[in-house]
């Protein structure tokens, strides 16, 4: 395992990035009003009635290309959330950086991420959905070759994985020695005291997951980080079964919200009990690739004792 580097460069996200969403967006509705406001004034000296009707569908067809344009963006960043997590039950002396990235559907990674992060982290966790139908196994084959290349890399299934044949996706995982965690552990730090653990299950929304193969071969004393593509897996985990960090993608943090309202909770971290949870709105989409108020993204994660 890789040791972490204090500082990346160059930085994660720039100025535009690292905009609150609801700062872009008003920045572009702005412009959008100020064109209008152009518009109305040349509406204004028209001397046919028809032209009206130009100029307003004309302001109304750029509005829209505008948003469009704007929530195609939101979709396409290729942003890293760092996070900085210390637990009281970490093995002191012992921290771990890793990069996690859900929900790549029919994305090609970009090459730029990765770049940052080669040599920087220990690990890589894929937490589901790397396709769906229609998504080519070339670009498959791609994304894990540039995954493959950084760091070890890690593999919970999702629900769309299914749509893909398995046994393709399985030799594309020996070739690039990706590590599927179908109800199964893997130990990230057997030495130390308490020992480190990585777990994943299969999909939730399939029936396929198996908790107590999960932790069958897990010390009780194990600090335990779990992977779920699915967040409401997290409902069968107990204070009893000494999670400490809960990963999950699936929901895409509702992809397009209006008004702060969408189909799924926006992601982002909790607190659950003493259970650090992480529901990712994910790096592509489904359906249409568009998002609004729930932008891409994938995270960089250290955690460390808290002494």
């Amino acid at each position: 395992m890789h040791s972490l580097l204090h500082s990346l460069s160059p930085p994660f996200c720039n100025s535009f990035h690292c905009m609150g969403e609801v700062d872009r967006l008003f920045l572009f509705l702005g412009r959008s009003v100020i064109l209008i406001i152009i518009l109305y004034f040349i509406l204004v000296g028209a001397k046919s009635g028809l032209m009206i009707y130009v100029y307003i569908g004309a302001a109304i067809l750029i509005f829209l290309l505008g948003l469009l344009f704007f929530m195609w963006k939101e979709a396409h960043l290729n942003e890293i959330k760092e996070k900085t997590l210390s637990f009281r039950r970490y093995p002191k002396g012992k921290p771990l950086t890793f990069f996690f990235i859900s929900d790549i559907h029919r994305r090609t990674i970009d090459r730029s991420i990765l770049q940052q992060l080669k040599g920087k982290v220990d690990f890589i966790i894929i937490g589901g959905d790397l396709g769906e139908q229609g998504v080519p196994l070339q670009r498959i084959d791609y994304n894990l070759g540039l995954l493959g290349e950084t760091a070890p890399v890690f593999f919970v299934w999702g629900n769309n994985d299914y749509e893909l044949p398995e046994d393709k996706l399985r030799q594309l995982f020996k070739k690039h020695k990706i590590l599927p965690l179908r109800n199964e552990s893997y130990p990230l730090i057997p030495d130390s005291e308490p020992p480190v653990y990585l777990m994943g299950v299969d999909d939730f929304s399939k029936g396929k997951s198996d908790k107590a193969s999960a932790f069958a071969r897990v010390p009780s004393e194990a600090f335990k980080i779990f992977v779920s593509h699915n967040p409401f897996f997290a409902k069968k985990l107990t204070k009893g079964d000494g999670v400490s960090l809960f990963l999950s993608g699936h929901t895409h943090g509702g992809q397009i919200r209006l008004f702060n309202r969408g189909l799924y909770q926006k992601g982002g971290w909790e607190k659950q009990g003493g259970m650090m949870v992480l529901v990712s709105n994910g790096y592509g989409t489904t359906a249409v690739p568009l998002r609004l108020g729930a932008r891409a993204e994938t995270h960089l994660i250290t955690i460390h004792s808290e002494e």
